[in-house]
């Protein structure tokens, strides 16, 4: 097997999964709809005379309409969301505690910022990523988009006087602890979930007690306790073996069903299989989503655990099931698009995706990774592989002519450092589900009381963020009820008249 081809963990169903998954429970009957805004935003900030784009905002006031009046005048507070690597639509969907839940209690504005180059917010339209024009997607300037647009929305409904509160999960999380680093005045704290800030501050891993290894160790613990571990991993060699040889392959094709053989690559098959097995710890939720059943982990290791140890057909009869939970089932098989084929190389997602040495995508995360958000892993147990600087600078100097930079957020915005004792950041809470391996890069211990960390030992990524659910453990609402009052301290000492 060769593993270097470097691919990008994909949104739900195409592109990166998990620091971008939203998925989304069926709403219930008054969950919130949105209203579709456009704003125009410099296409650089630091040179408006460049150009500029349309970036897509969504909103809803139902709430806002003065049952929330704060001591200021001020009719509600307003809840921010910073737009990660995404349609932002999917995130409003993923979102319900914010949307649905603190905004009614709260009678708040709620606003949801999409993210430059995602979405409909293409600066370029179906240009926008080709090498010359992609150089505008930065973190600071889609900062900046967010700066300008709650600014601009305030002035335009006389609301300068009312509270904001920004929230995020994931990438989306980062961005908002970023946020709260470089524009303080501008919210009054965020809700940073499953933000993996620590993750790109690599130069410090080894004092936080990290190795690349930490993301994909993770993962392996989660399969380990759940008691399929073993059945796992045999899985992954049994379909790098048998994919080496022809009746190998036709072996394959009967048992895993793919609808389009033309995935049947030794490579491409090993990642089907390992894409899912990486994804659905970070989407470890207690409620069934899609065709996904609740605690998909534990499912997982229920389905596994019913092949007998050393028996293919068996193990690949259970893999079959899990898979049909991941992929898309059409007319009995599983409908795997060539056109985003699923993920190798960086655990995590990285840099664009390769398929037979060629290119066949590019997605704006693909351009990130090949700039400023590059995860610096390596693979072992349900899947090998070695990271190598070098061989990611290649790629990217070929398919963006750019190459990473893994220090370059620490050097912009600190790393670590956001969370010492000494920093001047303030009124962040930090999340983070133990169920996901994105918490190995959260920060997990508290040095300040203006920056609480929450730890959720039943969560899966930002699942804080979601729609209040019955079958949420009660550590989840344990977590979302403290986050609630020191969300709620943070409005009512902004609004004190004065302030």
């Amino acid at each position: 097997i060769c593993y270097s081809f470097c691919t990008l963990l994909v949104l739900h169903l195409i592109m990166f999964k998990v620091l971008s998954t939203a998925l989304s429970l069926a709403p219930p009957p008054d969950y919130p709809t949105f209203t579709e805004n456009y704003i125009t935003q410099p296409l650089d900030h630091t040179n408006p005379k460049i150009g500029s784009y349309q970036q897509r905002y969504l909103t809803n006031s139902d709430q806002w309409d003065g049952k929330g009046r704060l001591e200021n005048g001020c009719k509600g507070p307003i809840l921010f969301y910073t737009g990660n690597e995404g349609a932002i639509e999917g995130f409003w969907g993923a979102s319900g505690f914010v949307v649905n839940d603190l905004a009614k209690k709260w009678g708040a504005m709620v606003i949801f910022g999409e993210h430059r180059y995602y979405g409909k917010s293409l600066p370029f339209g179906n240009q926008s990523l080709t090498p010359e024009n992609a150089v505008y997607l930065k973190t600071e300037q889609a900062l900046a988009d967010y700066a300008a647009l709650l600014g601009d929305f305030k002035e335009k409904h006389n609301a300068t006087n009312c509270p904001v509160v920004s929230f995020g999960g994931s990438y989306g999380g980062t961005l908002t602890t970023f946020f709260r680093v470089k524009y303080p005045n501008v919210t009054v704290g965020g809700l940073a979930a499953s933000a993996p800030v620590g993750y790109y501050d690599p130069q410090h891993w080894e004092q936080q007690g990290l190795t690349p290894y930490t993301w994909i160790d993770i993962v392996n613990k989660n399969y380990r306790d759940a008691g399929c571990y073993d059945k796992v991993t045999a899985v992954t060699n049994i379909i790098e073996q048998l994919s080496k040889t022809t009746e190998g392959t036709k072996t394959l094709i009967k048992y895993l069903q793919p609808c389009n053989t033309d995935v049947l690559s030794s490579d491409y098959l090993t990642f089907m299989w390992t894409d899912a097995i990486e994804t659905l710890p970070q989407e470890d939720y207690p409620y069934q989503i899609g065709s996904r059943p609740a605690w998909p982990i534990n499912a997982t290791c229920a389905e596994m655990n019913k092949a007998a140890s050393g028996n293919t057909q068996q193990l690949l009869e259970s893999a079959r099931v899990v898979l049909g939970w991941y992929y898309p089932v059409k007319d009995g098989c599983l409908d795997i698009p060539m056109a985003a084929p699923p993920q190798g190389g960086i655990p995590g997602g990285g840099p664009p995706t390769l398929y037979n040495n060629e290119f066949i995508m590019s997605y704006p995360w693909g351009y990130q990774s090949c700039t400023e958000t590059l995860h610096c892993f390596s693979g072992r147990g349900v899947r090998n592989y070695t990271f190598n600087l070098q061989q990611q600078n290649e790629i990217c100097q070929k398919f963006w002519k750019t190459q990473p930079e893994p220090h370059h957020f620490t050097e912009l915005y600190g790393g670590y450092a956001i969370n010492s004792a000494e920093s001047s950041v303030t009124n962040v809470i930090w999340s983070n589900g133990l169920r996901d391996p994105w918490h190995g890069g959260g920060f997990l211990k508290q040095t300040k009381e203006s920056c609480p960390v929450i730890i959720i030992p039943n969560g899966a990524h930002h699942g804080d963020l979601r729609q209040i659910n019955p079958a949420d453990p009660p550590d989840m609402t344990a977590a979302r009820d403290q986050e609630e009052k020191i969300i709620w301290k943070w409005i009512a000492d902004a609004s004190k008249p004065g302030m």
